[in-house]
């Protein structure tokens, strides 16, 4: 049962990252911004005009991305990578019995938490940097 959470957990934020894709309002240049480009919203079927998926920083207007407003589908990449990570490290079975917890911001994967010995610090680092969309691992996670 542990290991399917991680699964599920990946899958639904998936989903919720794709539905939020094809949300009115999702390439808005508003200045609003979620409060990490992690998270998901627990109702993603309100009439929000908002940009749910915006990073935390804004980007000044003469960047590309902040005129295009690539910045949503960077957030929403980042959610699918944070989800692939997450789901790989729970299926391994060389990771059992660990506590790692994953960020992504702009491909560049943070992973964090507590793991029973040194080749599940190395393990976690691999699995996550063989994952489409990372382009950085730094990993946090320390053995306990």
């Amino acid at each position: 049962m542990k290991k399917s959470l991680p699964l599920l957990g990946a899958g639904l934020l998936m989903a919720l990252a794709l539905a939020g894709c094809n949300r009115a309002g999702a390439n808005s240049t508003s200045p609003t911004s979620a409060s990490t480009a992690t998270e998901s919203r627990a109702s993603p079927s309100t009439s929000d005009n908002s940009t749910p998926n915006s990073p935390a920083s804004t980007a000044s207007a003469s960047t590309p991305s902040a005129a295009t407003g690539s910045g949503s589908t960077n957030a929403v990449s980042d959610t699918l990578v944070t989800g692939k990570v997450k789901a790989a490290i729970g299926a391994d079975s060389g990771m059992k019995d660990s506590d790692v917890s994953v960020k992504t911001e702009n491909g560049v994967v943070t992973l964090s938490g507590t793991v029973k010995s040194q080749d599940q610090v190395t393990l976690a680092s691999a699995l996550a940097q063989r994952q489409e969309g990372v382009s950085r691992v730094e990993n946090q996670v320390a053995v306990k």
